[in-house]
């Protein structure tokens, strides 16, 4: 689902993958990669990508949290 998300903005911004990369330090091919499918990402650099393209994750509703309990900013409303 995300990597739609961060396809379109990449589109809509004018940002080639070689832009992406050089922007987040990320190798082009290992961004080209989880782009189309074939590789999963680390979530710091899905981190890295999505902070690149001011992008966030947030959760469906019934979205069910497994683990230690998020940590919200306090600047954050809600």
């Amino acid at each position: 689902m995300f990597r739609e998300k961060i396809k379109g903005k990449m589109n809509e911004s004018g940002i080639s993958v070689k832009q992406l990369a050089e922007m987040t330090k990320i190798n082009a091919s290992t961004i080209s990669s989880f782009l189309v499918g074939n590789r999963a990402i680390s979530n710091e650099n899905l981190d890295t990508i999505l902070e690149s393209l001011e992008l966030t994750l947030v959760p469906k509703s019934k979205f069910v949290y497994q683990g230690k309990e998020p940590q919200i900013d306090p600047g954050v409303r809600i």
